[in-house]
Formats: C-alpha cells, sequence, structure tokens
C-alpha cells in the first residue's frame, strides 16, 4: 500500500513539473508574440513621429514663381513637424491664406517632404477699387491691386444702378471667357448692367453690343469675322442676335 502511495505521489509530482514546463513555456511565446507584436507596430509609430521623419522642405507644384514663393511661405510653420503630425486643418488655412490659389492638394513623402500641388487662380479682369484697380478672376477673388490699371486685362464697369451687381460681373466674365484671345487684347473694358446688358468698348473706342450671355460662343465667332471686315468708319458692331449682324 506504501509503495502504490509512493508511486502516486510521484506520478502527480511529474504531472506537476510536466505542466508547469508547459505553462513556462506558453509564457515565453506569449511574451516573445507580444514583443514581436510591439515591434512591427510600435517602431514604425516612434519612427513616423520621431524628427527622422519630419519635414524639410515644402515643395509647391503647378504654380510660377510667385505662388510657390507665398504658398511656401504659408507653410514654412511646418517644417520641422514630423509628417504623420502634419495638420491639415492647419495647412488648408494656410493656404487659403493665399488669394491666387484656386483648388490645392497635399502628399506627405518620406522621409522630410511636404507636397503640395496647386491649381492657380487665372485673372480675367481688373475691376476699379478705392485703391485703384484690382486684378481679379472669373469669382471676382482678387488676386493683386495696383494704383494703376494693369495691363493687358479688360476693365469689367457694373455701374452703381445695377439691380444685382454681382450677377452682372459674372455676365462680363462669361463674355470675356468666350472671347479667342485675338479679339480680347483688343477689348478695353466691358460694361454689364446685367447679365442680359453687356457691351463692349475696344481699345480705340469701337463699342461691341452684346446683349446677354446666352449663345456667347456664336456671338464671338460673329465679331471676331466682324472685326476682320468692318469699314474704318465703323464705330459700333451688334452681334447681339449673331445670325444677323450690323455695324454703323
Amino acid at each position: 500500500m506504501r509503495r502504490t502511495s509512493r508511486l502516486r505521489r510521484r506520478t502527480e509530482a511529474a504531472e506537476v513539473r510536466r505542466f508547469t514546463r508547459r505553462s513556462r513555456r506558453r509564457r515565453r511565446v506569449a511574451l516573445g508574440a507580444a514583443i514581436v507584436l510591439v515591434l512591427l507596430t510600435g517602431i514604425p509609430i516612434v519612427l513616423a513621429v520621431s524628427p527622422v521623419f519630419a519635414v524639410r522642405r515644402v515643395v509647391v507644384v503647378g504654380g510660377d514663381a510667385a505662388l510657390t514663393t507665398a504658398v511656401s511661405g504659408a507653410l514654412a510653420g511646418q517644417v520641422g513637424v514630423p509628417l504623420a503630425l502634419v495638420d491639415r486643418a492647419r495647412v488648408q488655412r494656410a493656404v487659403a491664406s493665399v488669394a491666387r490659389v484656386q483648388t490645392y492638394s497635399v502628399e506627405s513623402l518620406p522621409p522630410g517632404t511636404l507636397q503640395v500641388r496647386v491649381v492657380p487662380r487665372v485673372a480675367v479682369a481688373q475691376i476699379a477699387v478705392p485703391a485703384g484697380f484690382a486684378e481679379v478672376d472669373a469669382a471676382r477673388v482678387t488676386l493683386a491691386t495696383a494704383p494703376v490699371r494693369f495691363a493687358g486685362l479688360p476693365l469689367v464697369v457694373v455701374p452703381a444702378t445695377a439691380r444685382h451687381p454681382a450677377a452682372a460681373f459674372r455676365g462680363a466674365a462669361a463674355v470675356l471667357g468666350t472671347l479667342p484671345a485675338t479679339v480680347t487684347r483688343r477689348v478695353d473694358s466691358v460694361t454689364a448692367t446685367t447679365p442680359d446688358a453687356v457691351s463692349l468698348t475696344l481699345h480705340g473706342g469701337r463699342r461691341v453690343v452684346w446683349g446677354g450671355v446666352d449663345d456667347s460662343s456664336a456671338k464671338a465667332a460673329a465679331l471676331q469675322a466682324a472685326l476682320v471686315h468692318a469699314a474704318r468708319g465703323v464705330h459700333l458692331i451688334d452681334v447681339s442676335a449673331p445670325g444677323v449682324v450690323t455695324t454703323r
């Protein structure tokens, strides 16, 4: 009986030792897996927010030298910020402060480049302002101001009596957008009281009655042809009905 009891105790002790070894083995495997997981997830995070991957330069693509300088200057505060921590809202505010940017996109290029692709606004006209003249795009966003007129840009005039000045300006801008470059260069000013009452004044004083913004492509073609064939003394060209162009 004692022999059986001792054998049982030995067997139980052996089982305890085997269980303990298995438990230690499982803990070592679990610990190893945890370490690997931390290395796989932790190291990239640490690297991403470390100075190694901080913004070292801002590259602006899509604009001229002046626009590139303006956008780079607006984003100067991002230099030194880890790419992963670049505040997109702050970037948006900085780029939006540059009036000549119409749309943009931002891309992080490791190890240290913040690339900004911009679509610049295009000046289509100028308007009179208290400080002189403002260069504006089709949405009437001011791109630059000067005390004297900008060379090569038509002046858009919306009389103070216009009931809807913004709509009148959009009409004038739409007309300018349909003119071929050869004709635009000859336009000194565009007057619009409404989108349906647009007229042009060419360099030299010749007037063009345009009418509404409808059929603008046909009117532009008719005006281009009329300018080729108009007699020297013609001071008015009416293309408001492009199928029946009149001059006098």
